[in-house]
């Protein structure tokens, strides 16, 4: 294994401390990983809800929520057409609920057996034949376009709720099309999940269920000029007496207002005093115009209300509404607090692009008010958050923006609250132990998976849409059980293919294999694919040839393998396809498939692969005195792990020995070492490195070692204690 670390700038890092008020080694390992950007550095460094995106943000939600408010109207069926995998299952739990809950009677549908994926023609029949007026297809439709005019033709309508590639020059003409992924989509993150699209048509409605949707709000501050051209100097001046603090940041009297539609800004007015605390003539009609036909909100009303009888007499009359009073029942004693101190302890305000003003603070406590509002009307719910953390790990999604807030919202409601089903799931697998994104990833969402790669999507859906303890217990043995016969079923495929995928390797030259069959079912390719990576060691792809005359396969690459660019290279021969680096798979017709058998040797021939030594970048080479437990904190700091975002790499030089044990029920495989750091004694784990020992480095003649290690939690009899698991340990030069 080759180790590496990258070259970083201590000037950069010392800034980034000093800004964020972090210490030097947690923002070395952020500009190590290229974390340094405000907008970047937020979703490590805080856990707020107001991160999220404003959902109207997407062009098309409006759209989607008039129809929706439409249906609810006029009494409307609606019907929630999802995907079998664990991303679409959780996006038509997700829909279904808040549907219900909303008063609609819907119905749902997800591909069964061998049917295609995507949006049905019979899924639209049954529609028609149960006067169902509007299908919202969610985690599939974009590619949809022929399905979608034939809804349109029997006078159904449609909402997508997607986050798939366009694979045509435009998106279906739905009623409203919501997929990050379109250029034009408004929306600022693209690699939201399906789930994760549904949780923001679920923002969206929520936002519309507390009456605010298509609600023109104003805010308002007036008072002294709380502006800072640097961010973190109010939180600087925070340390002396509040009159030395609030007189530094006074350069004049301001009035500040903003516009919010749908809660997104659209406009600001700032009309700054002259030195003489006197503003201009024409200030009270820039204002009057500026806010006419909104509802005003400011902090303490009566303030407010002092402050424009003072500067314009009897002439200024506002009718406004205090958020300090609205927002008491929330947090009584920030409803005291005055508004220079409400600006002084803003977390938020480090991270603003430019300068940060009052107006900024009053516009991040109204977000939070709101986001509070929506929470304890149970309208935006823990539940949502489950399925999308389930949805966004389960597709490998980057667990970076938005996606960190999610998931990390979304597993520490699965450990603290979670479902009946996943309540039963977690206790049918064994997991007692509280559940971090990775062991989602290995445990729970290949299980839910499992019951729509065997075709029963509805076991999936039975575990998620458990309403009693009985039924939760019942769904998650069955679902359990589904996973037992997928694995069995590949193992047996895995004899049949063995071969075939050796000839294959033989016949690249040992770049690449590939193998396709009818005999093979569909929902184990992507088990197949991985376990023939991991012993040939290049890029695998297994294919199924299906009685409707298409096929589909997955692709799993080692590492360093660009297999994002084979997919763009074979693109306009694939139906269908996404994935990353690492895993992906597509949709061909299987007239097709020489056809991409050809362009694949085409592409692997001009493509320069290295698949020798794997690399391990490390993030951080940390002395003995620093390997401490709380090295924990800081490694949660950098959670949720997963796709983008791998766990934190030490590495520590020297390390003394205390003991060393062969470990492993079955053959007795792995390494168990006890490391003397000094202050600190480690238990640490090498998986499947019991042969190094006296090998590569030896316990009995006293050799200090060199070690690339990961810190995690090791949970024995009701215990947690940290421990170190070894990426590679090497004897010390010298």
């Amino acid at each position: 294994m080759k180790w590496t670390k990258k070259e970083i700038d201590p000037i950069l890092v010392r800034e980034i401390a000093r800004r964020y008020r972090i210490d030097t080694l947690t923002a070395s390992i952020l500009v190590r990983r290229n974390i340094t950007e405000p907008e970047q550095l937020q979703f490590y460094l805080e856990d707020d809800l107001q991160l999220l995106h404003n959902p109207f943000l997407f062009a098309s939600m409006e759209d989607a929520i008039d129809r929706l408010l439409m249906a609810h109207d006029e009494d409307e069926k609606v019907l929630v057409f999802g995907d079998s995998d664990t991303d679409g299952i959780t996006s038509t739990a997700l829909m279904m609920e808040l549907l219900r809950d909303f008063g609609l009677e819907v119905f749902q549908k997800v591909p069964e057996g061998e049917e295609p994926y995507g949006l049905s023609v019979s899924a639209i029949d049954f529609a028609a034949e149960n006067n169902i007026s509007l299908i919202i297809t969610v985690d599939c439709g974009i590619s949809n376009h022929d399905e979608v005019a034939y809804a349109r033709g029997k006078g159904i309508d449609v909402i997508i709720a997607d986050h798939h590639h366009l694979q045509a020059p435009s998106p279906p003409e739905a009623i409203a099309v919501l997929d990050p992924k379109l250029p034009d989509c408004g929306y600022p993150f693209r690699d939201l999940s399906g789930c994760g699209v549904a949780l923001k048509l679920a923002h969206a409605l929520a936002i519309a269920r507390l009456g605010m949707y298509k609600e023109p709000f104003a805010l308002l501050y007036a008072g002294s000029a709380l502006l800072q051209d640097e961010p973190a100097a109010l939180a600087d001046a925070a340390g002396r007496a509040d009159s030395a603090a609030v007189a530094d940041s006074i350069s004049a009297l301001t009035i500040e207002a903003v516009r919010l539609d749908n809660l997104i800004e659209t406009s600001r007015l700032k009309i700054p005093s002259g030195s003489d605390g006197m503003f201009p003539s024409d200030t009270l009609e820039k204002l009057e115009k500026f806010l006419r036909g909104r509802v005003i909100i400011a902090w303490n009303k009566k303030e407010i209300q002092t402050f424009f009888r003072e500067h314009f007499g009897n002439a200024a009359e506002l009718d406004v509404m205090d958020l300090s009073q609205l927002s008491a029942g929330f947090w009584p004693a920030m409803a005291h607090s005055s508004f220079p101190s409400l600006v002084r302890a803003s977390r938020l305000k480090k991270y603003a692009g430019s300068a940060h003003s009052a107006i900024d603070t009053l516009k991040g406590i109204f977000s939070a008010y709101v986001l509070q509002t929506l929470q304890s009307q149970n309208l935006l719910t823990e539940r949502m958050f489950q399925l999308a953390a389930l949805g966004t790990i389960a597709d490998l999604m980057p667990l970076k923006d938005e996606n960190r807030i999610i998931v990390r919202k979304g597993v520490e409601s699965i450990n603290t609250s979670p479902s009946n089903g996943i309540r039963e799931l977690k206790s049918g697998l064994g997991l007692a132990k509280p559940l971090g994104a990775i062991e989602i990833a290995w445990q729970i969402t290949p299980t839910i998976n499992a019951a729509g790669r065997l075709g029963t999507p509805k076991l999936a859906l039975d575990l998620l849409q458990a309403n009693t303890v009985e039924s939760a217990i019942s769904a998650a043995s069955a679902l359990i059980q589904a996973n037992s016969e997928r694995r069995r079923l590949g193992t047996e495929a895995w004899e049949n293919i063995r071969e075939a995928l050796n000839l294959s390797l033989e016949k690249s030259g040992g770049k690449y294999a590939v193998v396709g069959s009818a005999e093979i079912r569909p929902g184990i390719t992507g088990l197949l694919a991985s376990k023939a990576a991991n012993i040939l060691k290049v890029p695998v792809i297994v294919a199924v040839f299906k009685a409707d005359g298409t096929c589909t396969g997955s692709i799993r690459g080692g590492a360093h393998f660009p297999l994002t660019h084979l997919l763009a290279y074979c693109a306009d021969l694939f139906l269908d396809y996404g994935g990353h680096d690492s895993a992906a798979g597509f949709t061909l017709k299987t007239e097709r498939w020489q056809s991409f058998l050809e362009r694949l040797s085409e592409f692997m021939a001009q493509t320069e692969y290295n698949a020798e030594e794997p690399e391990l970048s490390i993030d951080a080479e940390l002395p003995h005195a620093y390997v401490t437990p709380e090295l924990v904190n800081l490694c949660r700091l950098f959670e949720p792990f997963g796709e983008e975002n791998d766990p934190l790499v030490f590495c520590s030089r020297g390390v003394s020995m205390i003991d060393a044990q062969v470990v492993g029920k079955n053959g007795k495989n792995h390494l168990k070492l006890t490391l003397d750091f000094g202050t600190y004694k480690w238990p640490a784990m090498l998986w499947d490195g019991a042969e190094r020992l006296e090998r590569d480095f030896s316990f009995r003649n006293g050799d200090r070692v060199d070690i690339l290690y990961k810190v995690t939690m090791n949970y024995w009899n009701g215990e947690e204690r940290p421990q170190l698991e070894l990426y590679d340990i090497r004897r010390t030069d010298g």
